[in-house]
Formats: structure tokens, sequence, C-alpha cells
């Protein structure tokens, strides 16, 4: 065994060859960090430490870290990107999808949208889908129609949109004009006994306000597509499609959903 303090928000201090390495369940390499620890493993620990080569290495160098930050390209990557990173490689996915949400979220033409999209993915861990889009909730009438005017089509398979001039833009408006979508808590309260729930796939590039009501657990976007009817909780950030199939398979893990105007 290393030598080595743990404390009480399990976060270890190894001593090794002159040098202290401090992490806690945050470092991707945790799980193997803390076994090498156990089993005394000089070379395992030191080879599991380097989470820059680790990473660089996984995302083929689309991600990078420097003084202390995780970067894409020429961007410092939110917090809540970086667990997802992390989660990722400890998860063993590839970075594709991650590297495509990132893409799609730099064509929004809203610098305050893509930082209030961070709060709204913090509250669950949504899906990303393979093309890099996340997938949020939607509380629909018996018949699929919007429950603010019940005139818009949920049914599985639509496309709803509306110019995003449109969308109110003021995160500080609760009830705001726009598409809405949101997380599975704020969806179940939002809708009512005998309402259906659908799974709508949402490009980061069409979000337009994540309003400060009830926590930050919707959003207003100027387009979604809805791909399925939901039935169950969903708790993975990977998604990928079976065209074949027809079906939306669930890979890995983050999670939202939500109400509609």
């Amino acid at each position: 065994m290393l030598v080595h303090i743990k404390d009480d928000r399990d976060c270890y201090t190894v001593v090794l060859r002159n040098k202290s390495f401090c992490f806690n369940s945050t470092h991707c390499q945790y799980n193997d960090l803390v076994a090498a620890v156990k089993e005394g493993d000089e070379e395992k620990f030191l080879d599991r430490w380097n989470t820059k080569d680790l990473i660089e290495s996984w995302s083929s160098g689309d991600f990078r870290i420097g003084n202390g930050v995780l970067w894409y390209r020429d961007e410092v990557i939110n917090d809540v990107i970086t667990e997802r990173v992390i989660s990722m490689i400890r998860e063993k996915f590839n970075c594709q999808p991650m590297l495509r949400f990132l893409e799609n979220l730099y064509q929004n033409p809203s610098f305050r949208a893509c930082q209030e999209l961070y709060s709204f993915l913090r509250h669950r861990f949504l899906p990303i889908t393979s093309d890099g889009c996340f997938l949020a909730y939607k509380a629909v009438t018996s018949e699929y129609k919007d429950k603010y005017s019940e005139k818009i089509d949920n049914h599985p398979g639509s496309i709803v949109e509306m110019p995003r001039f449109r969308v109110d833009d003021n995160c500080n408006q609760g009830c705001g004009q726009g598409l809405h979508v949101g997380a599975i808590d704020y969806v179940r309260s939002y809708g009512r006994y005998g309402d259906k729930v659908v799974i709508c796939k949402v490009n980061p590039a069409d979000v337009v306000s994540v309003p400060l009501d009830s926590e930050q657990q919707k959003l207003r976007c100027c387009r979604y597509e809805v791909v399925a009817e939901y039935d169950g909780e969903i708790f993975e950030p990977v998604k990928d499609y079976d065209e074949e199939e027809q079906d939306w398979s669930l890979k890995s893990e983050w999670l939202t959903h939500e109400d509609n105007h």
C-alpha cells in the first residue's frame, strides 16, 4: 500500500517519490488510482495519474489541458462539460458525441444562451445524442397537442419550430413566448393525469433562454424534434439511433424533461 491519507470527503493525498498527489472522485481515473494505492503499485498509480495525456489521447487532441483547465480548441470548457468528459472517459465512451455537441453549441449566436444552457444541463444528466444534440422532456395532452394552445402537434416524428426572433430571450421571464422543454421533475409538476410525456431532441444551437424560475429546470428554444413517447426514467448521455429498428437506445448518462407552450 502506498503512503497516503484519505479524508472524510474521499479525497486522497498520496506521497510518492518525494512528491504529493491529491485527487478525489472528480478525477477521471479515480477508481484505478484508488486501486493502485491499495495495491501499492507505484507504476500503475503514476500511469493513471497523467490525466492530461489520457484526455488528449482519448479526444485525438481536440481537448487539451492548460493552466489547470480543460480546453476545446480555443475555448475554455465549462465545468459541466468537463464533468461530462471525465464521466465519458470513465465509462469508455468515444469522444465524438461530445465534440459534436460542442460544435453545435458554438453555432448558437447568443453568448448568454450558451451560458444559461450550462445551468440547465447541471440539473440532471441529460442524454447527449450521437449527433451532438440533447434530449429533454415535454408534457402534452392525451392527443399529443401542446398544453398551452392545444394546437401544436407533438406526435413522435414531429418537428416543431418557430422563428428564433419570436422566442423570448429574457431569462427573468418565466412564461415567455417560445417552445419549452425541460427536466423530468419539472414536467411532472407541469403535467396532469391523462397527459402524455414526449422526449424531444434539441440542438444546443437552437436554445434561446433558460428561465430563472423553476430552478432553471426548463428552457425555451426555437426548434425541437419529438423522437419518442416517454415511458420510463432516462439515466444516460449518449444515445444511438438505430435506423433499421427505428429505435433510440440508451448508451450512457445525462437527464432532463418538461412542459410546453
